[in-house]
């Protein structure tokens, strides 16, 4: 029990240091402001349903911008401990290790939970104020599965932010590391993968003769890419990148394609929601073992 009870308090003090923190009140305070001006539009825009069309533009940012907030809540979650020295505090009370890691993880999940609290409700709110739709129970409940799939789509950065400040025991770099990998996993991944199969197939992405070699190669690089499934899941689209495009289009455009039941999108896309799941437990694993073998005896001189 004390055991479990070391775990809460270090969650409880990561938490309250991740959101009065100035870092995170401005990166809130910006995403915020952009997710009511895309929802005001998508609120005011042309005849149909409203809400599923304000969440399927949000989606776009959430894929793209939305991961730097998971990456600002892990990258020095362990870092910060050492380079204050309050790690060899820690470690001199009855205290373990996975208490430590297991506090410092639980800590930024919940700060997460806050986050997708947040920019779901400013999005619903928005568009229901904007286009004076009402909000029905079939909406209601793909909202929920949005909601979950955004969330664990952003613990997947989250979580390799946890592991870089592990690995790199410095918050500087764990933060340039996270930054590059958000760039190239979100933004410009599209792009790598249109040019990684034109080298491959040597075909030209814009010549459309022929090119069905190169679209199957482009789709199947794609998916090494969390937003590739996240992007799957939410719109049916295969990428949200600069560039992305791919042959493999799904019959369900998402989980707001109303056409199709929950159950059909789950047999369609199942996958790709199971790797969403998967891939931040594996992550967490990971970070839990690195941290467990790693040696802090140079942290307590």
């Amino acid at each position: 029990m004390e055991k479990y009870r070391n775990v809460f308090v270090i969650a409880q003090k990561e938490f309250a240091d991740n959101i009065w923190s100035p870092r995170f009140t401005i990166l809130i305070l910006v995403f915020t402001t952009i997710v009511f001006s895309i929802s005001y539009d998508s609120g005011i825009g042309p005849e149909g349903n409203a809400i599923s069309r304000g969440y399927l533009d949000i989606s776009h940012i959430v894929s793209l911008f939305l991961p730097f907030m998971g990456i600002a809540l892990g990258f020095d979650a362990i870092s910060k401990e050492r380079e204050s020295k309050s790690l060899n505090v820690l470690l001199t009370h009855p205290i373990y290790r996975d208490n430590i890691i297991a506090g410092k993880a639980l800590g930024a999940m919940i700060t997460l939970i806050l986050v997708v609290f947040i920019s779901i409700f400013t999005t619903l709110g928005t568009i229901l104020l904007a286009s004076g739709t009402e909000l029905s129970s079939p909406i209601l409940n793909r909202l929920v599965i949005f909601a979950i799939l955004t969330y664990l789509y952003l613990s997947i950065f989250l979580s390799l932010g946890i592991l870089s400040s592990i690995v790199t025991k410095n918050a500087t770099k764990s933060l340039v590391y996270n930054i590059a990998i958000w760039v190239v996993l979100c933004i410009v991944f599209g792009m790598i993968c249109a040019t990684t199969a034109s080298i491959i197939t040597e075909h030209k992405p814009l010549d459309l003769d022929d090119n069905e070699r190169f679209l199957r190669l482009n789709a199947d690089i794609q998916k090494l890419t969390p937003s590739h499934h996240y992007a799957m899941a939410v719109s049916g689209r295969p990428s949200l990148s600069w560039l992305g495009v791919s042959s493999e289009k799904p019959s369900v455009e998402g989980i707001f394609d109303m056409e199709y039941t929950l159950g059909q999108w789950w047999n369609e896309l199942w996958i790709n929601v199971l790797i969403l799941i998967i891939t931040p437990v594996f992550l967490i694993i990971v970070a839990f073992i690195m941290f467990l073998r790693q040696d802090v005896s140079k942290d307590m001189g």
